[in-house]
């Protein structure tokens, strides 16, 4: 061990006693650095990469229900009047509105962005109905009565 004289820190004229860093520690603290450095971008881009993921999903079980809602009025008015047909739809879970009117039938979800909607256009026209927004398996009911399709939940 190496002793060197300390001055100008309060204890002068003591020896300390300096250790010589060993090059296997420092090569231990340069790996541990590194590593953590590593886990800290791999931490991140897996951060996005789960919210990412987590919108595309939401938007796409929303374009599955509008298009679930829509095949559905076209078949049932194809059977002609006083028909009906039930069906399940999956609401996603960011659904703030959920509308069909007109011939459009139409999701707003609410992402990290802002507020999205994807719509689709039916042969028929739709009585103007708001359908559940809350998440979850829906048992719905469509029928087609005087020209119009109506769509309504099923409680039970």
């Amino acid at each position: 061990m190496l002793k060197k004289r300390i001055y100008g820190s309060g204890i002068e004229g003591r020896t300390a006693r300096i250790r010589e860093v060993s090059p296997k520690g420092q090569v231990s603290v340069e790996y541990l650095v590194l590593t953590g450095f590593i886990l800290l971008v791999a931490g991140v881009i897996f951060g996005f990469a789960l919210v990412s993921f987590n919108e595309n999903s939401s938007f796409a079980k929303a374009q599955a229900v509008v298009g679930e809602v829509i095949n559905q009025s076209n078949l049932v008015a194809s059977w002609g009047d006083e028909s009906a047909v039930f069906f399940w739809i999956d609401v996603p879970p960011n659904a703030q509105g959920f509308e069909a009117s007109g011939k459009q039938v139409t999701i707003t979800l609410n992402q990290g962005v802002g507020a999205n909607q994807v719509f689709g256009y039916t042969r028929v026209n739709m009585t103007p109905v708001s359908l559940p927004t809350t998440q979850g398996l829906k048992y719905m009911k469509a029928t087609f009565s005087d020209g119009n399709v109506t769509v309504v939940e099923i409680v039970e």
